[in-house]
């Protein structure tokens, strides 16, 4: 990240087993990606640099730096690791498969449809990253991740949408009223960060994979409406309300099918209800 670590994530750092640090890195810039790789020798990596460009605004806004970051900033670490054993992890998105408006899951090997730069950017990066593991004998494989929510989420500048669980959530412990663009039944495979990351760390760790793309999700849609029932499950008396006719921010998909992750001997840690209470508990924390 171009960001230092908060005292908050400073402290989460901290308290876990090994040693963490951080160092300030833009990944457009080759030179520096060489130089930490050669510095630190990593023996696996887990990319997931990236910036985003939703909503519309944005777009306009940061188009070239979101393709330089998202596209050239995943090659450049994969050039700087051509020579280093160990396997790569490279975090791809859900939005490759594009807005879909029906229930059915989706599979690694369903269709690519993105729409607007950010997952385009990241279906490019996808691709390219699994051609250059082919033509120079790489081991690596690509997570496409659902829609997290959870610890951390906030804007560093690099992603100016939020998840709806981290918008919802901080409305509901506030005691706010929440209103909705969209209908009641736009639907996401909703997955907390604890599930992102043991999925990622399975992938790495695995001793042998069959495949080179596994989505990481929940592997079950969850609309806005049951969402948010299940946030006033946590927190009585929350009000919330739909706009049907306006356009929501968030595209509409389906959950992500998750059988190559199981295979892998991968379980989701949480599912909705234990996943939003967790993360309640880590807003009241941190408030």
């Amino acid at each position: 990240d171009l960001n230092p670590p908060d005292a908050a994530l400073g402290d989460f750092f901290a308290g876990l087993a090994g040693d963490v640090t951080f160092r300030p890195l833009a990944t457009p810039d080759a030179g520096a990606v060489r130089a930490l790789v050669e510095e630190t020798r990593p023996e696996g990596t887990v990319h997931g640099a990236a910036i985003t460009a939703i909503p519309p605004d944005a777009e306009r806004t940061r188009f070239r730096q979101t393709a330089e970051v998202n596209v050239m900033g995943t090659l450049n670490v994969l050039e700087a690791l051509r020579e280093r054993p160990g396997r790569i992890v490279v975090v791809s998105s859900g939005s490759v498969y594009g807005p879909r408006p029906g229930t059915a899951p989706i599979s690694e090997d369903s269709a690519n449809a993105p729409e607007h730069v950010y997952p385009i950017t990241k279906w490019a990066a996808d691709a390219l990253a699994r051609r250059f593991a082919e033509i120079h004998a790489l081991d690596l494989a690509v997570v496409r991740l659902a829609s997290p929510f959870g610890p951390f989420e906030r804007d560093t500048g690099s992603r100016p949408l939020l998840s709806p669980m981290q918008h919802w959530g901080g409305a509901a412990l506030r005691g706010e009223a929440i209103r909705v663009a969209g209908p009641p039944t736009q639907l996401r495979d909703r997955i907390h960060a604890a599930v992102v990351a043991s999925g990622s760390a399975t992938v790495l760790l695995a001793a042998r994979l069959d495949h080179d793309v596994y989505n990481v999700g929940w592997g079950r849609g969850t609309t806005a409406q049951e969402a948010l029932e299940a946030l006033a499950r946590l927190v009585p008396g929350l009000r919330f309300t739909f706009a049907p006719d306006e356009t929501p921010p968030w595209a509409t998909r389906g959950p992500l099918t998750c059988d190559r992750l199981r295979a892998l001997g991968w379980r989701p840690r949480y599912d909705l209800d234990s996943g939003l209470a967790a993360y309640l508990d880590w807003l009241r924390e941190a408030r």
